[in-house]
């Protein structure tokens, strides 16, 4: 049976077909079925009147195969390591850097699991983890300070109050922030109370 090929650079088979195209083009002769899966393991030899035959190679597909699988192997490894070093460099920046580039950080969404510190997206805003969580539908990070910390924008000059849940989230003397629609300055360092609750260590601005 007369069927035409296409070869390759490396003078490969790298198509066939029984219809002679502008690129498949290359007469051979064939006996018996074609495998098209198996297009890698094909090659023309010219007997002694030079007519071209198609004969499949099985060392020269397993090679090939080989190395296919290398590559994709390769490739995987170099998107691993992109995605390792992405996530190093997002979790090694401050607060105030990391906010800069939010837009590179996943969203938070329920049933994703978070590591301490770890900082995500959540509507407009952009938080960080104070445990490893698991979020979850009733614990809304703008919801639930005891697990999450909004992370404010150190451009706004008074961000909303937020309650504090620990020694890492406290106010201290010179804090800037608005409670219920008026300005505050904290007066006195380690203030874990509204201006609501403890008015003494906050002014009221002007």
């Amino acid at each position: 049976m007369k069927i035409y090929t296409q070869i390759g650079d490396d003078g490969t088979v790298t198509a066939f077909s029984t219809c002679s195209t502008a690129d498949v083009q290359v007469e051979a002769q064939v006996t018996g079925p074609l495998y098209p899966e198996k297009i890698s393991g094909y090659k023309l030899e010219p007997d002694n009147t030079g007519v071209n035959h198609l004969v499949f190679d099985e060392e020269q597909y397993k090679a090939h195969l080989k190395q296919e699988q290398e590559a994709a192997a390769l490739a995987e490894a170099e998107n691993r390591l992109a995605e390792v070093s992405r996530d190093a460099l997002l979790a090694g920046v401050d607060d105030e850097v990391a906010l800069t580039m939010a837009c590179l950080y996943r969203e938070w969404e329920v049933g994703a699991t978070f590591k301490r510190w770890e900082r995500f997206r959540y509507k407009d805003g952009f938080f960080k983890a104070l445990h490893d969580c698991t979020g979850e539908e009733d614990k809304k990070p703008d919801e639930t300070p005891s697990l999450y910390s909004v992370i404010s924008d150190p451009a706004e000059e008074w961000p909303e109050f937020r309650q504090p849940t620990g020694a890492h989230d406290v106010y201290n003397t010179g804090d800037k922030v608005t409670f219920k629609g008026e300005h505050y300055t904290c007066q006195r360092d380690n203030v874990a109370h509204s201006p609501e609750a403890l008015p003494d260590a906050w002014e009221k601005a002007e």
